[in-house]
């Protein structure tokens, strides 16, 4: 049963590899942007968004972290993109967006880490791999996946349209395919969310004297 799974994946990918690629292109390009956009910041914005993360770190110390809420707040915001994907899979005009969005994702995470490293130097690259990758590993190509998943579905309709075959059959099964597989990467997308509120906090208490030193 793994061995098929592994397979179909491997099909899969391989069949898609173009559009992975460009989609993992668009992320990188916003992450690249993101970081740039910190070197432009104004020293007024830099000082203000130091305080802002001092205190987010002096708090870390004190306070307890409610799992529950955070989960509330983590699955809002992942949903949110993972909902502006499947609008636009099922709309025709929906793929240049599609790249759009990756973009905007991959500019929010290089803004992050760019500014925390900006900030913090090495500690900052430590603080990165500990409090942000964990949760991208998991998160991040799920939402790739999507990407991808919506532009086929996309296509199919543009295809469909085009050779004049579009039956509300095939359009019907077309769309529950498409709906599972949404479902299926927004679940892995709750293990990244689980890692966020339950391990990411781990290290960044471990790693938080370390950085207020």
């Amino acid at each position: 049963m793994l061995r098929k799974i592994r397979e179909i994946i491997v099909k899969h990918i391989k069949n898609n590899s173009n559009r992975y690629f460009l989609l993992f292109m668009a992320f990188v390009v916003g992450i690249s942007a993101g970081a740039f956009t910190v070197n432009g910041l104004s020293s007024i914005q830099t000082e203000e968004l130091n305080v802002y993360f001092q205190g987010f770190l002096q708090l870390l110390d004190y306070q307890t972290i409610d799992s529950n809420e955070l989960i509330k707040i983590s699955l809002m915001e992942n949903m949110k993109i993972v909902g502006v994907l499947w609008i636009l899979g099922v709309t025709i005009i929906g793929i240049p967006f599609i790249y759009l969005a990756i973009g905007i994702r991959g500019f929010i995470t290089g803004f992050s880490s760019g500014f925390i490293i900006k900030s913090l130097g090495f500690k900052g690259v430590l603080f990165t791999l500990l409090a942000l990758l964990p949760k991208e590993i998991f998160i991040v190509p799920c939402i790739i996946a999507l990407g991808v998943n919506g532009i086929n579905f996309s296509l199919s309709i543009i295809k469909n349209k085009s050779i004049k075959r579009l039956s509300k059959e095939n359009l019907k099964r077309g769309f529950i395919a498409y709906c599972f597989t949404t479902v299926l990467y927004s679940l892995l997308i709750f293990a990244g969310i689980l890692v966020e509120v339950f391990i990411t906090p781990v290290f960044m208490r471990m790693i938080t004297p370390i950085i207020t030193n």
